[in-house]
């Protein structure tokens, strides 16, 4: 069987995370044909390669969001990341509780996602065998490898619980009204997660999702969500993070 390496996306704020890594290549994702600088504001935008305590692994910092208006970007980094020889991707997302029993720093790591984006843009090139397929296939979780994040956050100490993450389309935050009607759909709202694991799933690649809450959805709590809030959480809560992924691939 051959050698497991792992790839962690990491999300708005996420950035401290590439602190924990020995990076030997930077890959800016300018130099990724397909893919192309990021638009967002704390999306670095590069891939990171090199190990953690000697364990060879991968960071991408930053994403691509279909909203951006380049929606084939983001299938176009897995693709690379797969030829790279990655074999398990980790992708994680700052995203607003839908709940009140959820607040900033909470891990989910999710059992289904449910995808509000653009799903033509997300089969696009697939064709139409894969196009025909039903959600679970298209937005395949590798059981296995959730469990495995599971027992690392514990082994880090980390707080975490499972849920579900509703992948909304963006920019703009939720109305407390969709608010309303995603809280009986899941637990936290994101604006990603959906594109990555569509590509994985097709690929082939063993893929898992996690959501850091960084704030409370509109209308959970008396104040509205904003990006720099968004920001400021994710740097906060890198170093908890940091620990699951270092749990994770040294077990």
């Amino acid at each position: 069987m051959s050698a497991r390496r792992f790839a962690f996306i990491a999300g708005s704020g996420m950035d401290p995370l590439a602190a924990a890594m020995t990076t030997t290549r930077e890959v800016r994702f300018d130099d990724i044909p397909g893919v192309g600088a990021c638009g967002v504001e704390g999306h670095v935008g590069c891939v990171l390669e090199g190990a953690i305590d000697g364990y060879p692994c991968t960071l991408v910092v930053g994403r691509r969001h279909v909203y951006e208006g380049e929606p084939d970007a983001v299938a176009r980094l897995v693709e690379w990341l797969a030829q790279a020889g990655v074999t398990d991707l980790v992708m994680a997302s700052a995203a607003g509780a839908l709940h009140r029993r959820l607040g900033a720093g909470d891990l989910l790591i999710a059992r289904d996602v449910i995808d509000f984006q653009n799903r033509e843009h997300l089969v696009r090139g697939a064709g139409p065998a894969w196009a025909g397929n039903v959600n679970a296939e298209r937005l395949r979780i590798h059981r296995g490898l959730s469990a495995e994040i599971e027992r690392a956050a514990t082994a880090a100490r980390l707080s975490w619980q499972r849920g579900t993450i509703v992948c909304g389309v963006g920019p703009a935050y939720e109305t407390q009204a969709e608010v309303r009607v995603l809280q009986d759909w899941g637990d936290v709202a994101t604006m990603s997660a959906a594109p990555e694991l569509a590509a994985a799933s097709r690929l082939g690649l063993r893929a898992a999702a996690l959501a850091l809450v960084t704030n409370p959805c509109t209308g959970i709590a008396s104040s509205r969500p904003n990006h720099q809030e968004v920001l400021e959480a994710g740097r906060r809560s890198a170093g908890g993070l940091a620990g699951v992924i270092r749990q994770l691939i040294i077990t």
